[in-house]
């Protein structure tokens, strides 16, 4: 098991991309969520944070999947 970002498995590239992206936006929307605190009609900002903490935690959990992926994709 070695850890490389570029002598890796080239068949599992894009899906080690759309990982990270898709970590990368969960994270994003959740920081952004937090920091807003945005509130409309029946839903107060207290929720709001909430879900961007969800959100943002969603994110963290994919990061040691993405680090599993880079570990072990050679051939």
């Amino acid at each position: 098991m070695k850890f490389s970002l570029f002598k890796n498995d080239k068949s599992t590239f894009w899906d080690e991309v759309i990982l990270a992206v898709i970590s990368l936006v969960c994270l994003a929307v959740g920081i952004v969520i937090i920091i807003l605190k945005p509130s409309f009609w029946i839903i107060e900002a207290s929720m709001t944070v909430t879900a961007g903490v969800l959100i943002a935690t969603v994110g963290v959990m994919f990061i040691p999947a993405l680090i599993y992926r880079l570990m072990t994709n050679d051939k």
